[in-house]
């Protein structure tokens, strides 16, 4: 009995671990046509978009990926524990 309760533990343990990195930090600014631009808006959700000022980067917050926005964008976005 002990082996199957410590077994179910480290699976959780596991599980939790993988779903505490399903959020993407928004870097700080981007470089935009010669100006450095700020991030001013976050919002989460399976995509999520970071927005500075006019500019929109859209990541896929499962993977980090870019899946739309400004040539300014960086293709990844960092992982965030949430």
């Amino acid at each position: 009995m002990f082996t199957s309760r410590s077994i179910i533990f480290a699976l959780l343990s596991f599980l939790v671990g993988v779903n505490a990195a399903k959020c993407v930090q928004c870097p700080a600014t981007v470089w935009d046509n010669g100006t450095t631009r700020k991030l001013t808006k976050t919002s989460p959700g399976t995509v999520t978009v970071c927005t500075y000022g006019p500019v929109s980067c859209r990541y896929l917050t499962s993977s980090r990926q870019i899946v739309g926005g400004a040539q300014a964008c960086p293709l990844t976005a960092e992982p965030k524990n949430c």
